[in-house]
């Protein structure tokens, strides 16, 4: 093996097997092995700490209990339930996958089944695999890499793929039976104990088979390759409002925010108001970081007579008239509800 000591594997399996089964958190898609709400669960946790997702997944659970509701549910009315958890292409993909599974007369039980369905890859297979069905397999992600990393005084960099599917291809091969448990117990010492920064070393259960701890190497284990900076898009983001009725886009069906509803945006200096000659004026500015992006936005609002020149001017983008009385009903991400904070006129109408 290249990565993990089988022989060290026994010691540290069977220590983090006994610190999960007296510490771990008491979570509510723990309660039952329900592979649905495991599968929710983990699609969740793709983007987002247990911490912040617990409120969500209860709200998401309590609208969709079971995947013939999700499966039958509008699609506006699941990213709606997921909203504020970002990452939307999540929701939409875990409602086709719903409505594959329901077509399937049964929930997948194997690990060739659920990959196969639409936004699930191998850890989130994995998963589900080991914790609702207690399978062999691994659920490897940013947690784990760290935690096996620093136990075994890991080198290599774990922003490879190639690093992850060796790890995952190891663990497979000393995962012990409590395979379920074991899984979890890896994630949460992860996020409770071997944290990136400051890591609780003196109360690990591991601490005496860490060779990082053991070396000094905590600070520096595990090695990740420099992320790329964000790029900076300048942009303005337009409030066009007749005082009844406001513009939004549905945005593509792939890219930035797919799918969902904003308001138009054009590049700086755009002259839009030339088009009917309506003046604008600066609401201020906005700031939104993606992973890989960061929207400088400038937010200006037309008030007009009409706003029908303003559709036309926009023909190329999925552009519709939305009473202001309704937007509080529809998926709006957090990078456009900070555009609406900005608007005394549209906040009147509070969105949930």
């Amino acid at each position: 093996m290249e990565f993990i000591n089988e022989k060290k594997s026994e010691y540290v399996n069977r220590a983090l097997l006994d610190w999960f089964s007296a510490n771990k958190r008491s979570l509510s898609f723990r309660e039952e092995k329900d592979a649905y709400k495991i599968l929710v669960s983990e699609i969740m946790a793709q983007q987002t700490r247990i911490e912040t997702l617990l409120p969500y997944f209860d709200r998401f659970i309590t609208r969709f209990p079971d995947v013939e509701t999700l499966a039958s549910a509008p699609e506006e009315s699941v990213v709606k339930a997921w909203e504020g958890l970002g990452y939307y292409s999540r929701a939409r993909n875990l409602h086709k996958a719903a409505k594959i599974i329901q077509s399937l007369d049964h929930f997948p039980s194997t690990y060739e089944e659920l990959i196969a369905l639409p936004g699930i890859g191998a850890y989130t297979a994995g998963a589900v695999m080991s914790i609702a069905y207690n399978q062999p397999y691994a659920a490897v992600d940013g947690n784990v890499l760290r935690v096996m990393s620093r136990v075994y005084a890991s080198e290599l960099d774990i922003s490879k793929m190639s690093t992850r599917t060796l790890l995952k291809k190891e663990i497979e091969e000393t995962i012990p039976e409590s395979r379920g448990d074991y899984t979890e117990s890896l994630m949460e010492l992860g996020a409770l104990i071997c944290l990136p920064k400051n890591p609780k070393c003196m109360i690990c259960p591991v601490k005496n088979w860490c060779l990082a701890h053991q070396k000094g190497l905590t600070d520096s284990i595990p090695v990740k390759g420099k992320k790329k900076k964000p790029k900076k898009v300048e942009q303005i983001v337009w409030i066009i409002t007749d005082g009844e009725s406001i513009l939004l886009e549905k945005r593509p069906e792939t890219g930035l925010l797919s799918s969902m509803n904003g308001f138009p945006i054009t590049e700086k200096k755009t002259p839009l108001e030339a088009i009917s000659g309506d003046s604008s004026c600066l609401l201020g500015k906005s700031q939104h970081v993606f992973s890989h992006i960061i929207w400088e936005s400038e937010v200006r609002k037309i008030h007009t007579a009409n706003l029908t020149p303003y559709t036309a001017y926009f023909k190329d983008l999925k552009i519709s008239a939305v009473k202001i009385s309704e937007l509080e009903k529809l998926s709006i991400p957090t990078a456009f509800k900070k555009i609406i904070d900005l608007d005394s006129a549209l906040k009147k109408e509070p969105l949930s």
